[in-house]
């Protein structure tokens, strides 16, 4: 059930960061990089998120997300008040390797909490 939970989740999350990356901006970029704080954090998360489903060849989740952040960019040109950056893909980059190492450091964190979860004892009634 968690996993199933997880995986829901984890799908509301790309679909999050599409329409808001494809969204006129609701941040003001005209003041330096600081948007590519959320770029690293989104991107840390979502890869995190879904590094936990992915248990195995993670590499390919790491390029998979990558990939997904290349091409939002690239929508971004299609949009009229958007525009494609390569710091913003760079920024996504590095979230990925952020979010993939700590999986790394915390791996399989829904298995964990299902298993967790059969331990608690059931709440009295």
């Amino acid at each position: 059930m968690i996993e199933q939970t997880w995986r829901v989740l984890g799908w509301l999350g790309i679909a999050l960061t599409l329409v808001v990356s494809l969204m006129p901006p609701a941040l003001d970029t005209s003041g330096g990089h600081a948007d590519k704080i959320v770029h690293l954090a989104g991107y840390a998360v979502l890869t995190f998120w879904w590094a936990q489903l992915v248990t195995r060849q993670r590499w390919k989740l790491a390029i998979a997300v990558v990939l997904f952040g290349i091409i939002i960019e690239l929508l971004q040109g299609l949009t009229p008040a958007r525009q494609p950056d390569l710091l913003d893909a760079l920024a996504n980059s590095g979230g990925v390797m952020l979010g993939w190492l700590a999986a790394r450091l915390l791996p399989n964190l829904p298995a964990r909490l299902a298993a967790r979860r059969t331990i608690l004892p059931a709440p009295h009634r």
